[in-house]
């Protein structure tokens, strides 16, 4: 009833991919072009493998396996399998899932599987129970409208700290006169990742730059800078999404150690929701740990809390757990 075939990695498996996920969670807009980047910025050292499940001409499912690059933990690998609502109920998934898992297990050495859903997904959740899944983590995404937003009295505290001689510009302005910028960005980024929840490997100088050079989501004009006196102190970056254009995705904010508790977070926030309006946007859309002052910071602003975002982990230790996992 159904074939299986590996992804040509061609803009039209792209957008087939998308379209399977935007029906599965029409909610979150996601492209071709994102999930072409996404595969992208894995690097040649960590492949990225898409299968396409065809019920005759029509695509009805996927399957996405790569390489944790997060935290580079070897033999991890993030795997991910969506079935269209039109053929779920039917084995699609479980057919899917067994044909393309197996595969990346005979080319690899795979020591623990990780796999993300969303808290409001009750069949995938069950699918990874019953496979021997067990949640790991799990983040507060929320929304922001932002058409009409009124900003009067973040822009007031925004001045109390441009009277203190700090500036908020974007990466664009500043790489104008600015040739070590990159160094900049690269020392704060380092310094607010190695104080997250779960930490990345940190990269070096040089491996940064690899990782940015292919990363097209990256905006100059939308990474916005808190500095004084040509001091980095934090920054906020933003992206665009490639199926909805009024949304807005945060891709990350941090802050310097030396300079927390000063309201820079606040001011960047409000300097992002600024720059949105004047795009022409909509929404913005984050994510945090509910540890994170972020969260805190997000809901101050009124962020509208979304279903969760769940990380679940599945070791493979041996044949048995395979056995279970391939049920």
């Amino acid at each position: 009833m159904f074939e299986i075939r590996e992804s040509d990695g061609t803009s039209t498996s792209y957008a087939a991919m998308s379209n399977i996920l935007m029906a599965v969670a029409p909610n979150n807009p996601v492209s071709g072009d994102d999930l072409a980047n996404e595969d992208l910025s894995l690097g040649e050292s960590h492949p990225g493998y898409r299968w396409l499940t065809w019920s005759g001409d029509t695509p009805a499912g996927f399957f996405a396996g790569a390489e944790e690059t997060w935290d580079r933990s070897p033999g991890r690998f993030r795997v991910y399998a969506a079935v269209d609502p039109r053929w779920q109920g039917q084995g699609a998934g479980r057919e899917l899932w067994n044909h393309c898992l197996s595969a990346l297990l005979d080319k690899y050495e795979v020591t623990e599987l990780a796999c993300e859903t969303r808290s409001d997904q009750e069949r995938g959740i069950r699918f990874l129970q019953d496979r021997g899944f067990v949640l790991k983590k799990s983040a507060h995404e929320s929304e922001l409208e932002v058409i009409g937003y009124d900003l009067t009295e973040p822009l007031r505290r925004r001045r109390g700290l441009l009277a203190q001689g700090i500036e908020f510009l974007s990466v664009a302005e500043l790489s104008t006169d600015d040739p070590a910028w990159f160094e900049k960005y690269h020392k704060l980024r380092m310094e607010f990742q190695a104080d997250m929840m779960y930490p990345p490997t940190p990269l070096t100088l040089e491996e940064h730059w690899a990782e940015h050079q292919s990363n097209r989501e990256f905006d100059p004009s939308m990474t916005l800078v808190a500095v004084r006196d040509g001091e980095w102190m934090a920054y906020t970056a933003l992206r665009q999404s490639g199926a909805d254009p009024t949304l807005w995705w945060t891709s990350l904010t941090g802050v310097g150690r030396a300079h927390r508790r000063l309201g820079l977070a606040s001011a960047l926030k409000t300097t992002a929701i600024e720059a949105v309006q004047q795009r022409g946007g909509s929404r913005i859309r984050t994510d945090n740990d509910a540890r994170n002052p972020m969260f805190k910071i997000n809901q101050a602003f009124g962020f509208r809390l979304l279903p969760d975002i769940q990380n679940w982990r599945r070791p493979l230790r041996g044949e048995a757990d395979i056995r279970e996992v391939l049920r």
